[in-house]
């Protein structure tokens, strides 16, 4: 039989080697792992540096280029969208800044502006009830509207289309000498603004129907909530109108965004760096593509988007200025 000391002996001799053998190995690791740590915080710190200074030239590469597109406005924007009318459909939530800058490049292109038109969190909520008081509310504006809607639709926002094709009718026409009065327009709005599914901008009161049309997407990171209410709103303006436009911010842009929810559409042109000034003229350029006739496309920052409509600026260049040898004019 083994002794009771022998354990207390073995155990005692396991801590002590383990004792030594922590000491041993502090003593000769220590300045070899300083030396790897100090080594790659070097080495962070230089990637760090680098990055930031990335960043910064990133940064004022982008305002240079905002600064740019400020001074190249009244070059590519006069005559632009002459003698056309417009209209802005603002869905909830959006940026108030692309909202503001696309108002200003229209008028600047020579549009007038005929009304803003937000919508209401419950005009693109998804909801049984939502739904089933549009369809109502839809088919008894209908007739004022001069638009013929299905008896009965099997989609989920069945409601939201309908709605979409009155206010559509209500808002625009391809004819800019014809469409609803202002007060049968006031009517079919205010109905819809008594109901909360929407609210009309200053000078509500005299809305007149637009030629085209700009649709003010949510704002905030993606994914945002009524992408397919809103890309049915889009195609009822597109139908109704002569051009429509969907455009965003850049910070709302990605996967589950209503952008990317009509680029995979294909339906009416987007604009998704909206809230700068290079994406409000990208906007009016595009509208100006669409009334020559040209097919919905994607403008902005996207991966898979065209940078610039870049279309013919619509004012008569300075003619060049010659220079002879030695400088001189």
């Amino acid at each position: 039989m083994i002794d009771f000391r022998y354990h207390l002996v073995s155990i005692i001799a396991v801590f002590l080697a383990l004792a030594v053998g922590l000491v041993v190995g502090a003593t000769a690791l220590a300045p070899k792992t300083e030396v790897i740590l100090s080594r790659l915080q070097t080495e962070l710190s230089k990637q760090n540096g680098n990055l930031s200074k990335d960043k910064q030239a990133l940064s004022n590469q982008v305002s240079a280029d905002q600064i740019f597109a400020q001074a190249a406005g009244p070059r590519l924007l006069p005559g632009l969208l002459t003698g056309e009318k417009a209209v802005l459909v603002v869905a909830p939530g959006a940026d108030s800044a692309v909202t503001t800058g696309v108002t200003t490049v229209l008028h600047q292109a020579g549009a007038s502006v005929t009304g803003v038109i937000n919508l209401s969190s419950s005009f693109v909520g998804t909801g049984g009830q939502n739904e089933a008081t549009l369809t109502q509310l839809a088919q008894s504006l209908a007739a004022q509207a001069g638009v013929t809607l299905p008896t009965r639709s099997t989609s989920p926002v069945g409601g939201q289309q309908d709605a979409a094709q009155v206010l559509a009718a209500t808002l625009l026409t391809r004819d800019s000498a014809s469409g609803l009065s202002s007060g049968r327009s006031h009517a079919i709005l205010n109905a819809f603004s008594v109901a909360g599914f929407l609210s009309i901008g200053s000078g509500g009161s005299s809305v007149r129907p637009a030629t085209i049309a700009v649709l003010v997407t949510p704002g905030g990171v993606a994914p945002q909530t009524g992408s397919e209410v809103l890309v049915a709103v889009a195609v009822a303006l597109r139908n109704a109108g002569s051009g429509t436009v969907m455009a965003g911010a850049a910070a709302s842009i990605g996967a589950g965004s209503v952008i990317s929810a009509e680029n995979s559409a294909g339906q009416v042109s987007t604009v998704d760096n909206a809230d700068t000034e290079t994406g409000q003229i990208m906007t009016a350029q595009a509208l100006r593509l669409l009334l020559d006739g040209r097919a919905p496309a994607q403008f902005g920052i996207g991966p898979q988007n065209a940078p610039s409509p870049a279309p013919t600026p619509s004012v008569t260049p300075t003619p060049a200025t010659t220079i002879t040898p030695g400088g001189r004019r």
